[in-house]
């Protein structure tokens, strides 16, 4: 019985070759980097906790800055500091007072996100947009219905 040799001829290098680019393209394709990497832009937006104890104003702030996280994860964005005005509630004679054991906490957020074809922000899989309510949660804090008030594109975006 003899053996026959193969032997590359120019079909089986084109062949090749295309098998090669393919796997390439497919590659590239489903890891993303086609684009030579991703373009992060800066992000500064204001979330509204109303209603907060006031003790918590101090305790807060021995915690920041302070990454947000969810589900586990940290993401590049940070709590970067927190202001505190008095909640005003409405008194037994129709004016609007403070309330003593309550404080509306303003926290400020800085960081990065990815540029898409759109540009949508976001804290790990929540949105940010004015007006919507989010989790506002940190290695060490965690805000329920906290209120976006204010978004910034710092370099002009």
């Amino acid at each position: 019985m003899s053996q026959k040799k193969w032997k590359f001829n120019v079909i089986d290098v084109i062949a090749v070759v295309l098998i090669l680019a393919v796997a390439v393209f497919l590659f590239t394709r489903i890891s993303g980097s086609d684009d030579g990497g991703s373009q992060m832009v800066d992000i500064r937006y204001t979330v509204l906790c109303p209603e907060q104890p006031s003790e918590i104003y101090d305790t807060v702030q021995q915690y920041l800055p302070s990454s947000l996280m969810a589900s586990g994860t940290l993401y590049g964005q940070q709590v970067t500091g927190v202001s505190a005005t008095p909640t005003m509630v409405l008194g037994p004679d129709g004016q609007w007072v403070e309330d003593p054991n309550h404080m509306d906490l303003v926290f400020t957020v800085e960081g990065q996100i990815e540029r898409g074809a759109v540009l949508v922000a976001t804290a790990g899989t929540q949105e940010i947009r004015i007006g919507k309510k989010i989790i506002l949660k940190t290695e060490y804090l965690e805000f329920e219905d906290a209120i976006v008030t204010s978004v910034e594109y710092p370099a002009g975006e």
